[in-house]
């Protein structure tokens, strides 16, 4: 593997490799990439910052780029604030952008906190509840409401002769069944919550954002970067990921290093007799009420260890998504029959 001299770009055919580069050239790697999107909107662009661990150490290196390559302009923050957040991230992303401007003086930071036209319990009581993952979710959609061919139905069950790649799975199909599963199930609530208040900011000032995306995210996330690459200048998404190749664990250990503040809802920092690093806390942070995932969550769950929470605040926001209804079914209720436990577990347990 090698790198370009001319502008430290990788190969095109090697991107599926780049996260296994020695983890010392990264930061310089992403640093380029900051630059170049930059450069290509005249500093028109800005920090999609959720105050979870990437995108706070996203904030570091785009503020350590301007340093370097000394960029000038406004640098804002900012944060779609949904109502579903730990509260400890709604306090973090103020503290933070304060500790980044102490840190970088000569730059022009600010937080921007933007919000959705929706509300999760709108989203849910009319859409549908977030169960399963994004993908699985946008399938089952379909299969229950959508006006789809026989063709393109048979095909989301069963698969067709090239595979079964783009079928709902086998162990979610029961999900489809109204009768038995009455509530709604959709992948809407991040395009409501997250998506729509970002594209709105983004027509309302022309900027363009930086998103700290990993490779660790997901399959489909680790997918799409492996065919575009950390700058995407056209599309239907238009957006900059520079630390798009970096391992979760790499992450962790450059915030360690760099001695970068973390929100407290993570805990501390610790790295294993293997050398990888790992949070004490919660190791995702994103909507905590969020069902997208807890079925791969060993028990408690997100939700479970909210609800046994220290903090009243959260086991108050739980108690309250739980019980919202779509046809008259709870969200507690959906969560149980697709599988995902939300009682409560004491430690001892």
């Amino acid at each position: 593997m090698y790198l370009l001299e001319e502008d430290l770009k990788f190969p095109k055919d090697s991107f599926k490799s780049m996260k296994y580069q020695p983890y010392e050239m990264k930061p310089s790697f992403s640093m380029v990439r900051v630059y170049q999107w930059w450069n290509y909107w005249y500093g028109e662009v800005y920090i999609s910052f959720s105050g979870g661990l990437d995108s706070t150490v996203l904030a570091y290196i785009v503020c350590q780029a301007y340093r370097k390559y000394k960029l000038t302009g406004k640098i804002p923050l900012v944060f779609a604030d949904t109502g579903t957040e730990f509260p400890e991230i709604r306090e973090f992303v103020k503290t933070y952008t304060k500790w980044l401007k102490e840190q970088f003086p000569e730059l022009d930071i600010e937080l921007v906190v933007i919000r959705p036209k929706h509300s999760f319990k709108w989203v849910c009581e009319n859409k549908g509840f977030p169960i399963t993952s994004k993908d699985t979710a946008g399938k089952i959609r379909k299969l229950r409401h959508g006006k789809l061919s026989e063709k393109y139905r048979n095909y989301l069950l069963n698969g067709d002769k090239r595979g079964k790649f783009g079928m709902l799975a086998k162990k979610w199909q029961y999900l489809t069944d109204t009768e038995r599963m009455p509530a709604d199930i959709s992948e809407y609530c991040c395009e409501a919550l997250k998506k729509e208040p970002f594209k709105r900011y983004v027509k309302e000032t022309g900027r363009q954002p930086f998103i700290g995306i990993t490779q660790d995210e997901s399959f489909r996330r680790e997918n799409q970067y492996n065919h575009t690459g950390c700058n995407v200048y056209d599309g239907h998404t238009i957006k900059s990921q520079p630390m798009g190749f970096w391992p979760k664990n790499e992450v962790i250990q450059y915030a360690v290093e760099q001695r970068i503040p973390i929100c407290s809802v993570y805990g501390t920092p610790y790295q294993d007799k293997k050398g990888n690093w790992y949070f004490t806390g919660e190791q995702r942070t994103g909507c905590c009420v969020c069902g997208f995932g807890c079925h791969l969550e060993p028990v408690p769950n997100r939700l479970q260890r909210l609800r046994t929470s220290d903090n009243d605040k959260h086991r108050r926001m739980c108690e309250g998504c739980l019980q919202i209804k779509n046809h008259g079914m709870t969200y507690e209720q959906a969560l149980n029959y697709a599988g995902i436990p939300t009682e409560e577990v004491q430690e001892d347990e």
